[in-house]
């Protein structure tokens, strides 16, 4: 046996013999199942007892010091270096790794880091939480409380606070055997890849994530829900050989029913959501930890866009038509190539298409689009030198396509007919006065962008509603076709397009979008390049689609019946 390993096995027998000897006393774990109310008394059914250091766990029968239901059960039982709570209000996360946590100092004389992306006082931790959990779980050995940013057992166990700058700077990291991340929404994807090396480093330590569910897109959600959607969907959980991660909500707690306050602050949000003052979107995310990419002062609304998916299945409408392909190529900087393709009002195809400069994402478009049998290819020109251009018309020569070059930065069409909007409270403007488009909408993306909300609060409207509309003036997005992480991608680009203070409706370049924009709450919000959404909107560009129509045979389009995908 080499003295590493030697090293590692006496590390993890440590705590063990030291509980054993009785130089510690050990946590109980009590796993329950219901809280039942006998009496007026609220009496936990326990199923199962546990006792010993996390990972190190045996059956026992002693009274529990720590209650936890079945789902956390396996976050003590088993060393995992990734532990992850996420989900929604009520859950139990906060309380049950503070009680973790402090039952660990106690009990082990472990070594707590509770740390957070940017810290600059206590206030801003779960130090209040973890203190309360100190004075009132009855375990001796605490020094009085508060001390600054640490809070210590005369064991030699202590709980420490701080940012992640801290963790970085600090030469003793290696004496921490856990850390806990708590408000892990806001975690930066830098302070993935910096903390994930950094422990590795640290023989037998665990990193806990704690967070409530944001959009989609921000770092956590992309790199521990979205790889493991199905899983988590269907179970709740993932596991392997380094993660543990697990979705909890109220449903999940069985407190929930004797809160009366927490079952009032359901009730009234459930209440805002059938009064239209909170979206569903919104709620989901607040009390089921889904995703909310629900954007205030945008022109689409998350609910909308959800009633779009497999909209063509809800309402029974045949895909049919022209397929029109387009993208948003995204020729400079690292942002990917945005792809769609759609047979008339269904798309089928939603991409991102990656790769070493402009020309080359072109390319790589341009056979996608070939592949789908494309009978239209858009994308859009805005700031795109002749290199590429070329290379469109190289890619479909002989093909017979239509290819068209958009600008949203040109005029609109049809300047001077009457402006109408079915959805006028988006632009701000009376809708009982006659208006010219010229009047209303800055450029062609302007217009686009709106007609394409439009169409979206349409099916909106046709789905949810049952209000009768014309199917070709709807969209419909086929979730067997389209891959579930592109499918959330889209939506939360669609959720994130917000109108620009100005006297006409006009929408944030992608340089403005990345530097940030101001919300009506006063904060700043940076929002990724939507270039998947651009692309489904230039997809429907008016004088595009008209050059369509005169060059593919009419009758095919209105006959068809079948998918060509």
């Amino acid at each position: 046996m080499t003295s590493a390993s030697l090293m590692r096995k006496l590390d993890m027998l440590e705590p063990l013999i030291n509980a054993a000897s009785g130089t510690l006393e050990p946590t109980v774990y009590g796993v329950i199942d219901r809280v039942d109310n006998i009496d007026g008394v609220l009496v936990p059914n326990i199923i199962r007892r546990w006792v010993g250091t996390i990972g190190n766990m045996v059956a026992t029968e002693e009274e529990p010091t720590v209650l936890l239901v079945p789902k956390l059960e396996p976050l003590i039982l088993k060393h995992k270096k990734y532990k992850n709570m996420f989900g929604g209000r009520g859950g139990m996360k906060t309380r049950f790794a503070q009680n973790v946590v402090v039952a660990d100092v106690h009990s082990c004389g472990s070594k707590v880091y509770v740390l957070r992306e940017r810290m600059t006082s206590l206030r801003e931790s779960i130090y209040a939480g973890i203190e309360s959990t100190v004075k009132t779980s009855g375990l001796g050995g605490f020094l009085p409380v508060p001390s600054r940013w640490e809070i210590r057992n005369n064991n030699g166990g202590k709980l420490s606070f701080g940012g992640m700058k801290n963790i970085i700077d600090m030469k003793g990291t290696s004496e921490f055997k856990r850390f806990l991340m708590e408000e892990a929404e806001k975690t930066s994807q830098n302070t993935i890849d910096v903390l994930g090396p950094t422990l590795r480093d640290i023989e037998g330590a665990e990193l806990w994530y704690l967070w409530n569910t944001g959009s989609s897109q921000d770092p956590m959600s992309k790199e521990f829900i979205l790889p493991y959607q199905s899983e988590l969907d269907r179970d709740g959980f993932y596991e392997d050989d380094y993660h543990y991660i697990v979705k909890l909500t109220y449903k999940d707690n069985p407190w929930f029913e004797h809160d009366d306050s927490l079952r009032q602050e359901l009730e009234k949000d459930q209440n805002k959501v059938k009064r239209g003052i909170m979206t569903q979107a919104r709620f989901d995310g607040i009390w089921l930890g889904k995703f909310n990419d629900d954007v205030a002062s945008s022109v689409i609304k998350e609910d909308w866009f959800n009633a779009c998916i497999d909209a063509h299945k809800k309402l029974n409408i045949e895909p049919r038509g022209a397929i029109v392909s387009a993208c948003d190529p995204s020729d400079t900087g690292n942002d990917p190539c945005g792809f769609i393709s759609r047979q008339g009002i269904v798309f089928f195809n939603v991409k991102e298409i990656e790769a070493e400069n402009g020309n080359r994402k072109m390319d790589l478009a341009c056979k996608e689009a070939i592949h789908d049998g494309c009978d239209s290819f858009g994308y859009d020109a805005d700031g795109l030198g002749a290199t590429l251009r070329d290379n469109v018309d190289k890619s479909f020569s002989g093909k017979g396509a239509h290819i068209f070059a958009y600008k949203g930065s040109h005029a609109i069409n049809d300047p001077e007919a009457e402006f109408k909007s079915e959805t006028a409270n988006l632009t701000n403007r009376d809708p009982s006065k006659r208006l010219k488009n010229k009047d209303v909408l800055f450029n062609k993306k302007a217009q686009n962008t709106l007609s394409f909300s439009e169409r979206i609060f349409r099916t909106w409207e046709a789905v949810v509603e049952g209000k009768m509309h014309d199917p070709d003036t709807l969209v419909s997005f086929d979730s067997e076709t389209i891959a579930p992480n592109m499918m959330e991608k889209l939506k939360a680009e669609a959720s994130k397009v917000p109108i620009k203070p100005a006297d006409t409706v006009k929408f944030y370049t992608k340089p403005e979008l990345r530097k940030g924009v101001i919300l009506p709450d006063g904060s700043r919000l940076v929002i990724p390049s939507p270039n998947l959404f651009d692309a489904a909107v230039l997809s429907f560009d008016k004088s595009s689609i008209m050059a369509v129509i005169e060059e593919v045979d009419i009758s095919q389009i209105n006959t068809a019946s079948s998918h060509r995908w």
